[in-house]
């Protein structure tokens, strides 16, 4: 999904550089609420770490072999945790692909999205960068209840 659409936006890229599809309006002035457009980031999120495109290819890619390498420790045997690392792992190969095919080195970026309660314009983001997001969060609220449960579940065990 995130190849192909960056692929349809790379295609379309000088058309939506200067004229985004409006997705979701509904807001007074020059701004939407959702639209579809055409950046390029060679940095990470909010474009951290810019000038080190290289660093970040590196570390997209050792974040793959490390989870591949400690997939056991990560219970990677159960569904949960496999839907959540796919998309994390997703996420990730699908920058990694942009960061080493495309010259120059950076990431294809085009969901933009403004949230007018407080007039801030988020910046622009991809399908790989939803799957990052949505599997870390994932991961997260897991971890949450997996700890309650175990904690639960020490409770009621007999004490010997």
């Amino acid at each position: 999904m995130d190849l192909l659409s960056k692929s349809w936006v790379v295609e379309n890229a000088q058309k939506l550089r200067y004229d985004p599809i409006v997705f979701i309006d509904g807001i007074s002035g020059k701004e939407a609420f959702l639209e579809i457009t055409y950046v390029t980031n060679p940095g990470a999120a909010w474009s951290m770490l810019s000038d080190y495109p290289e660093f970040l290819t590196a570390l997209a890619a050792f974040a793959l072999l490390a989870i591949f390498i400690f997939r056991k420790h990560l219970e990677l045997s159960e569904m949960p945790q496999q839907l959540i690392f796919g998309s994390i792992c997703g996420g990730i190969a699908g920058n990694l692909t942009d960061r080493i095919f495309r010259e120059p080195a950076a990431v294809v970026d085009f969901i933009d999205i403004y949230i007018p309660v407080v007039s801030y314009d988020y910046p622009v983001f991809n399908v790989a960068d939803s799957g990052i997001f949505v599997g870390a969060a994932s991961y997260f609220i897991w971890s949450l209840f997996e700890a309650r449960s175990e904690k639960l579940n020490k409770e009621l065990e007999p004490s010997p």
